[in-house]
C-alpha cells in the first residue's frame, strides 16, 4: 500500500498527529554531523551496512550475523516475506498494512485473527508464519514478553514475525531481542526511526538466529541502506537520545485522552502508548480529516485498518500547546456535526 498510511501530507503543516513519531526530538547535533558526512554519497554505501551491523550487534549484545540492516521495516516486512514466498501467514490484526502486503506479493496463503483467537487459530489454520506488532499499531495494544514466550513454546513449528518498531514507547517488559538466542522460531524487526524521529531516512533491521538471517539476505538487494541512513544510525547509537522523556510523554498522553473523551463525539480507546484510536460516534473520518487539513493540521484516517468497524483517527500526542489546538479544532467540529437543540 504506497498510499493509505500517515504522514502523506507534503505540505506546510502546523501541527502533525499522524504519524507515531517522538515529536520533541532535537536532532540539530546529527544534522550537522551528517553534513560533514555529505561527501561519502560521491562514493557508493556498504552494500550491507557492515559498519552500522557491528554498532547494532554491540548495541543488542548478538552477533553481526543475527543482524540484517534494511531500508526501513518495511523492507524486511517484504524481504521475510519473500524469502518464506508460498507460505502460509496468520496475521494478528488490526494491524499496519504491508505484512499482508508483502505476503500477498510473494504468493502467501494469507489469513487474519484478533489477539483473542490467535492460539485457536494458529492451531486451527497451522501457518508457517504468525505476524504480530508489539506493541500494536494502530491501537496501542502491547503483550508482555512472557505472554508470547508462551505462544512461541506452545508452537515451536511456526515462526513468529514480531514488528517492534515502536518498543521504546511502552513502559511494558516486552523487548524480545533479549530472547533470539533462547527462541529458535522468533524474527524480531525493530525500526530507528521512530524515537529518533527520523522516519525519512528509512533505517531499520531484523534480529533472528544466523540461520534465519542468512536465509533472508539471500533476498536483500545491495546497497539498499545509504551512506547518510548508515552514518545516522551508527551518530544516534553512540550518542543516545537524552531527550526522551516516554514517562513524561505518556502523561500528556492521558490528559489528552481525557480531554478528547469530554467531548460529546468522540471516544478514545484505552492503551498505555502515546498514540493511540479514537472513535468517532457520528460523522466520518475522512470528513473530519479534511476539515482538520483546512487548518493545517495532519491526522490518521484510520477506517483502512482491517479489523476495525466504524470510523476512527489515530494521532500520537504532541506538546501540549499543539494538542490543546487540536482539543479547540474538534470542539468546533462538535459543534457543527451535533443539531443545536435550540
Amino acid at each position: 500500500m504506497i498510499n493509505g498510511h500517515g504522514d502523506e501530507i507534503q505540505t506546510e503543516l502546523i501541527a502533525n498527529f499522524s504519524s507515531n513519531v517522538w515529536y520533541g526530538a532535537d536532532n540539530s547535533a546529527l544534522y550537522q554531523h551528517l553534513s560533514t558526512s555529505l561527501p561519502q554519497v560521491a562514493r557508493y554505501p556498504e552494500a550491507d551496512a557492515h559498519s552500522l551491523k557491528l554498532v547494532l550487534a554491540t548495541h543488542n549484545e548478538v552477533e553481526p550475523s543475527q543482524i540484517l540492516v534494511c531500508n526501513g521495516s518495511t523492507e524486511a516486512f517484504y524481504l521475510i516475506a519473500n524469502a518464506f514466498s508460498g507460505k502460509t501467514s496468520l496475521i494478528v490484526t488490526p494491524t499496519f498494512s504491508e505484512y499482508a502486503d508483502a505476503c500477498r506479493i510473494h504468493n502467501h496463503i494469507v489469513y487474519q485473527t484478533n489477539r483473542n483467537n490467535l492460539s485457536e487459530n494458529i492451531e486451527r489454520l497451522q501457518p508457517d508464519l504468525v505476524w504480530i506488532c508489539n506493541p500494536n499499531n494502530p491501537d496501542g495494544h502491547c503483550f508482555t514478553v512472557s505472554e508470547l514466550i508462551q505462544v512461541f513454546q506452545r508452537f515451536p513449528q511456526q515462526t513468529f514475525i514480531i514488528d517492534q518498531a515502536y518498543i521504546d514507547f511502552t513502559l511494558n517488559d516486552a523487548n524480545l531481542i533479549p530472547e533470539i538466542q533462547r527462541v529458535e522460531n522468533l524474527i524480531v524487526i525493530q525500526s530507528l526511526t521512530k524515537r529518533f524521529a527520523i522516519p525519512g531516512l528509512r533505517l531499520g533491521y531484523i534480529v533472528s538466529s544466523k540461520e534465519h538471517v542468512a536465509k533472508i539476505e539471500k533476498f536483500k538487494i545491495p546497497w539498499s541502506v545509504n551512506s547518510l541512513a548508515i552514518e545516522a544510525g551508527k551518530y544516534i547509537l553512540n550518542a543516545g537520545n537524552k531527550d526522551f522523556t516516554l514517562e513524561a510523554w505518556l502523561k500528556d498522553t492521558s490528559i489528552l485522552k481525557q480531554q478528547i473523551n469530554n467531548l460529546d463525539d468522540f471516544e478514545t480507546i484505552e492503551t498505555q502508548l502515546p498514540y493511540f484510536l479514537i472513535k468517532l460516534k457520528s460523522g466520518k473520518a475522512s470528513e473530519l480529516k479534511s476539515y482538520l487539513l483546512n487548518e493545517k493540521i495532519l491526522i490518521r484516517d484510520a477506517t483502512n485498518f482491517v479489523g476495525l468497524e466504524g470510523e476512527y483517527i489515530r494521532i500520537c500526542t504532541q506538546s501540549i500547546q499543539i494538542n490543546n489546538l487540536l482539543i479547540s479544532h474538534l470542539e468546533k467540529w462538535n459543534r457543527s456535526i451535533i443539531p443545536s437543540s435550540l
